[in-house]
């Protein structure tokens, strides 16, 4: 599947929709999900304590064991819920989980980073 897909992530959001047959506002609905879900997520786990597997996971650098536990928690919760949610297929939920993901981490992070420049 990942030779499917292209490079730029608005080529691979148009290439998911024609694989997938989603509807635009589906395809919109699984985005908020997402985001949603990666954003509790992430807030659960700094309340848990565990900010510096966040802050590794939110840079795009979960090296250690536990950031890449993290994240692939993070990416399991996510396909979940759009499984429950929108009652996807798994493996359209995966694909789904695999675009959106460093899409919105990249976007998420840098709302961090600029809000703590302020």
């Amino acid at each position: 599947m990942r030779n499917f897909l292209p490079h730029i992530p608005e080529m691979k959001l148009k290439q998911l929709q024609k694989w997938t047959k989603l509807r635009h506002e589906q395809l919109s609905e699984a985005t908020s999900i997402t985001t949603d879900s990666v954003v509790d997520f992430i807030k659960r786990q700094i309340v848990k304590g565990n900010w510096r597997e966040v802050e590794e996971v939110l840079k795009g650098k979960p090296l250690t064991a536990t950031g890449k536990l993290l994240f692939s928690e993070m990416r399991n919760r996510v396909i979940g819920t759009l499984m429950l949610r929108l009652g996807l297929r798994r493996v359209v939920a995966l694909a789904i989980a695999l675009i959106l993901l460093p899409l919105i981490l990249a976007k998420i992070s840098g709302e961090t980073i600029s809000r703590l420049r302020k």
